[in-house]
């Protein structure tokens, strides 16, 4: 974002265009420094597909640097699925689908599907398009199986709920030490704070004189 960090971001037809605007809405979520998870409600609608795989991109990077992410996405095309690592995949009411890794090709995924009565996926199909028609999702028509009640039957979905009570078990019991506690509201310190606001404020006046006078 060093290209546009001087800019104003304007109203909508002026100044930042879409994606740049998403970005600066990430590095707002990241300068509020999440201890846990940043939650993106889905950060590449509106924007074309160029604009859309360098969003997602950014947000690998972040991945694999240690940041977890929680985002929720529409109508991704194939090459922006296989950039994510989980997926929980939700039917009409909630009920869960499938939740769990989507492995390389989304193979781990289509495997599910497949193994549980799914049709094969045919040849260079978006896995995303796909797992929604398997499960009837939007179509008023679909008979097939409830998937909510395959999900809550598989192996796949003991062995997670195993897997989440060992985690809950374990950082109950852990020791909670104050090296790894970080108190601070912000990531900056005050003076830092101060001198962006007071050198955006600054700049801001000097770009509207007229409003100034």
């Amino acid at each position: 974002m060093r290209e546009i960090a001087g800019a104003a971001i304007g109203k909508v037809g002026s100044g930042l265009n879409q994606e740049q605007r998403k970005r600066v809405t990430i590095g707002v979520e990241l300068a509020s420094k999440p201890e846990l998870l940043m939650f993106l409600d889905e950060p590449t609608s509106g924007l074309d597909s160029g604009a859309a795989f360098n969003v997602v991109r950014f947000l690998r990077k972040l991945a694999d640097a240690g940041q977890a992410i929680l985002c929720t996405i529409h109508q991704p095309s194939s090459v922006l699925f296989e950039h994510f690592d989980q997926l929980l995949l939700l039917k009409s009411g909630g009920r869960t689908v499938y939740f769990g890794e989507l492995g390389h090709d989304s193979r781990t995924l289509l495997d599910y599907l497949e193994k549980n009565g799914a049709k094969r996926c045919p040849p260079k199909t978006n896995p995303a398009e796909y797992m929604l028609e398997a499960i009837g999702a939007g179509n008023p028509d679909y008979n097939g199986k409830d998937w909510g009640d395959v999900w809550a039957s598989s192996p796949e979905n003991e062995r997670l709920t195993r897997e989440i009570q060992d985690i809950t078990t374990n950082r109950r019991s852990a020791a909670t030490g104050d090296k790894a506690r970080d108190e601070r509201e912000y990531a900056m310190p005050l003076s830092t704070q101060l001198y962006a606001v007071i050198y955006r404020s600054f700049t801001a006046m000097w770009r509207d004189p007229p409003y100034i006078m």
